[in-house]
């Protein structure tokens, strides 16, 4: 999908000082490369992924897809340590309030 598109661009001079460009997109494991360092390291934002949606702008969904899958799943991990931080500290409310109340009920007996 993606690969001839950058062929078309690195035939066109797009990328002459780059060795690499030509072939990020060219086997599955080169993709999830270019991807890994495009969306997840920040590397080659401008010089790869521009390009290819300035020119064929309905890959930019290939790009933004990839960014916004790691956003929100950085951002669900995120969430979900304060939620379980909050719950044990709410479980541990719940259980200092169960023995404040038993004692209290022993010192009314007494």
């Amino acid at each position: 999908l993606i690969n001839p598109k950058v062929q078309e661009l690195a035939d066109a001079g797009a990328w002459a000082g780059c060795e690499r460009c030509r072939r990020s997109f060219s086997s599955v494991f080169m993709a999830n490369l270019t991807l890994f360092q495009t969306v997840v390291a920040g590397d080659a934002w401008g010089t790869m992924a521009i390009p290819v949606c300035e020119n064929n702008p309905e890959l930019a969904v290939v790009f933004i897809g990839s960014l916004m899958t790691l956003v929100f799943g950085v951002l669900n991990l995120i969430v979900a340590v304060v939620l379980d931080n909050f719950a044990d500290n709410r479980q541990k409310d719940v259980e200092s309030r169960a023995f404040d109340m038993e004692l209290h009920e022993v010192e009314e007996k007494k």
